[in-house]
């Protein structure tokens, strides 16, 4: 850094002359800086937005093409305390009768009294109580305990119990050997007690290992009860299962006592409407935000802050400027308007969605309708009873379900099917995107990267000139004080021969 004089002999303030002066060569600087912060908030609000658009795809579209949206069908059980029932897409509508016969039973262990200690003295056995204030474990330090759950070729599970364990640590190395026993030591009754997760006529518990420690555990001689299958009739036909919880026939149900039930099935054409409805409502949703942001009003003069001009503006001020930038910057974006382009004409006109052998082809045949033009593609109900321009309306989406659910299904399943391609279609990795991202985050990352490196070269050059001026000031002072100098001695000269 070079020797600086401040105006000492000319007696101009150069500090403030080279700082105006380096206001102008940082204008260069600042106009980068404002093109870089621009494209980081846009980066920033497009991240926002391909948020909510892969939400969008993977709910509400991976939901359109599944037809178990649509069908959902009740159950009604005659007597729940016997059986509960819920049912799929492909249970059969009507009256199903089922006669339960026998439930379906684990396989049940207790164990003996514990009351004794090694010592034969009586003892109150708790949870933290250590195996080895009940058993001499002599020179060993760790005993086997092994569970069988099987009736017939189960393979044992071995457990190593060490000497320091505590009532309440055995239990817990045996729940997590044994993924299939739950297990519990009863303080109240001084017993360890098992019971088999599973259910059937093969489920039995049986206790194995070192017979000391089987003896103080309370297990000796200890079998657990035998297993039961459920027996239960269904529609006339006698069927056996190892659990009270039984899949058949597209009915999922729940075995609770003995006694006969009927079940009646029926399609949830509220519950099917009400889907369409949500659908349609997050639909609208999504595409009121694109179109809010590719409508944008266009923003003149506008450009993001320089610290110094921050300096001259209340916070509020400074949000409000930075908004109305940032509510811009996804004006008629191309990548944007690509996208909802085709989501309209796939929703709104079926483009592209395979309708062969539908019986429906286009929503608008079903009264899902677009309003004015001005809407730009919000999608309304006829008959919708919440929304006020169309609730006079006949309501034929109601109607067309309450005569064929399953048409009204086909038509949704397949718009949703071409508009999910669509979408994974859009979003998948490019030399210039990320895969599933709507918007070109890699090229964005390099362009912001480029303006980093600039405004490095831009800051270097910035530096170099400001030098530069004030070694010009620098030299411009020496000459005026060497001159100053000469004209004091002349001075004196001419004065002293006077």
């Amino acid at each position: 850094m070079a020797v600086k004089f401040s105006g000492l002999a000319s007696g101009l303030d150069t500090d403030n002359i080279i700082k105006e002066l380096m206001k102008a060569e940082r204008m260069k600087v600042d106009k980068v800086k404002k093109q870089k912060t621009k494209l980081e908030w846009r980066k920033d609000i497009w991240k926002e937005m391909n948020k909510k658009l892969y939400s969008f795809y993977t709910k509400q579209v991976y939901n359109l093409r599944s037809k178990g949206t649509f069908m959902k069908k009740t159950t009604v059980s005659s007597n729940d305390s016997i059986i509960s029932a819920k049912a799929n897409v492909n249970a059969a509508e009507g009256t199903h009768t089922l006669t339960v016969t026998q439930l379906a039973k684990a396989s049940f262990l207790t164990g003996d009294k514990i009351t004794k200690d090694k010592d034969n003295n009586d003892i109150d056995v708790e949870a933290s109580t250590k195996i080895s204030e009940l058993l001499d474990f002599g020179a060993d330090t760790e005993k086997m305990i092994s569970i069988t759950t099987q009736k017939n070729g189960g393979t044992p599970v071995e457990i190593t119990i060490g000497k320091d364990d505590t009532m309440a640590q055995i239990v817990y190395n045996i729940k997590k050997a044994v993924e299939d026993v739950n297990i519990s030591f009863d303080s109240n009754f001084d017993r360890v007690m098992m019971s088999s997760k599973n259910q059937g006529e093969d489920v039995k518990l049986q206790v194995g290992g070192d017979a000391n420690l089987i003896k103080a555990l309370g297990l000796e001689g200890k079998v657990g009860t035998d297993g039961e299958n459920s027996i239960f009739t269904y529609n006339g036909t006698e069927l056996v299962s190892d659990s009270n919880e039984i899949t058949v026939n597209g009915l999922t149900l729940t075995l609770k006592a003995k006694g006969d039930v009927n079940i009646t099935v029926n399609q949830d054409t509220q519950a099917m409407y009400d889907n369409v409805k949500d659908f349609i409502t997050e639909y609208n949703k999504i595409l009121v935000e694109i179109n809010e942001k590719l409508g944008a009003d266009r923003v003149v003069g506008y450009e993001p802050l320089t610290q110094d001009e921050k300096k001259a503006m209340s916070e509020d001020d400074i949000k409000l400027w930075e908004q109305k930038i940032k509510d811009s910057l996804l004006r008629r974006d191309d990548i944007l308007t690509s996208l909802v382009d085709s989501m309209r004409s796939i929703v709104g006109s079926s483009s592209g969605v395979d309708t062969s052998g539908l019986d429906y082809r286009y929503l608008s045949e079903l009264g899902i309708v677009t309003g004015k033009y001005t809407e730009k593609g919000i999608l309304h109900i006829d008959g919708d009873e919440d929304d006020t321009l169309y609730a006079a309306k006949t309501n034929k989406l109601k109607e067309a379900i309450e005569q064929d659910p399953e048409k009204v299904a086909d038509l949704l399943n397949a718009i949703g099917d071409k508009l999910y391609s669509k979408m994974q279609e859009k979003m998948k990795s490019t030399e210039i995107s990320s895969a599933f991202t709507f918007f070109n985050d890699k090229q964005m990352d390099n362009q912001i990267d480029d303006y980093k490196d600039r405004i490095t070269v831009l800051e270097d050059k910035l530096t170099s000139i400001e030098e530069r001026y004030y070694r010009q000031f620098t030299a411009m002072e020496k000459a005026i004080q060497m001159m100053n100098s000469q004209s004091a001695s002349l001075a004196s000269m001419l004065g002293g021969s006077q």
